[in-house]
């Protein structure tokens, strides 16, 4: 049976806390008889059932209810929070020196059919075949029996293809401005009153621009290619009657290039 402590003692103890102490609860309690066995048992059974956990405090519905707060504050966090766009670095072309994006797999536009000539250790450009212009790829001039490489509408340079002279009445290939040699196209020599085309070293031939046969020994003057006329002679196409030096199994470029287109 529950003893009912003293006043003395009631009044001693320290009040609870966040309530005022009432003097008349206290009082109460100092002059209350002891409970009978009835009702102490009313009071433990008021108890017991005051400390019995709710539905709602049960572990599952405690989970469910968290993750339920959770989701609701997720919501109004994502109603309430602006979007941040991520912005991606743009990938651009893998050819080197371009800084194109890229568009196609890993090339830009402008390089998408971008492919290295099949000939070993070769790192031009294939030009409408497997080869690059120094290996014979590339379209060959329209004009019968002409083996120059098209510059544009199908035409080579020496018959109209390419850029033209600007001046007036001219139909001599650009060499650069806009002009012919003749018309003051190109760089020009460095020396003073001299306006003869540049050979080497921003200086024509007559001033030294001129450069010599790379034949050790040779004094000659070079004619093309790096030789002079004697040893070219050596190194010409195997091509009857051209005198071009040859490049590739034999050939000058312009018939290794006209072989090629047909075989294909």
């Amino acid at each position: 049976m529950a003893q009912i402590s003293s006043p003395t003692m009631c009044c001693s103890m320290e009040p609870f806390p966040y309530y005022p102490v009432d003097n008349s609860f206290l009082s109460l309690l100092a002059s209350a008889a002891p409970l009978d066995p009835f009702e102490q048992q009313i009071c433990d059974l008021l108890l017991s059932d005051s400390m019995a956990p709710q539905p709602w405090a049960s572990p599952l519905s405690k989970a469910a209810s968290e993750a339920s707060f959770a989701t609701d504050n997720e919501s109004v966090d994502e109603a309430t929070t602006p979007i941040r766009l991520t912005r991606h670095r743009a990938v651009l072309c893998v050819l080197p020196g371009c800084s194109r994006r890229a568009r196609h797999r890993e090339f830009c536009n402008a390089h998408r059919s971008y492919q290295v000539c099949r000939v070993s250790n070769c790192s031009n450009d294939a030009q409408d075949s497997d080869y690059c212009l120094s290996h014979g790829g590339g379209k060959c001039c329209r004009v019968k029996g002409c083996s120059n490489a098209a510059q544009s509408q199908g035409l080579c340079k020496a018959h109209g293809g390419g850029a033209r002279c600007k001046f007036i009445g001219c139909e001599k290939s650009s060499q650069g401005g806009g002009l012919c040699r003749a018309h003051g196209g190109g760089k020009r020599c460095s020396e003073m009153g001299c306006n003869k085309g540049v050979q080497r070293g921003n200086k024509c031939a007559t001033h030294g621009g001129c450069r010599t046969c790379t034949v050790g020994g040779c004094k000659r003057s070079d004619r093309g290619g790096g030789y002079c006329d004697i040893h070219r002679k050596e190194r010409e196409c195997h091509v009857d009657g051209c005198k071009r030096l040859s490049h590739t199994l034999g050939m000058c470029k312009p018939h290794l290039r006209m072989v090629r287109h047909r075989n294909e």
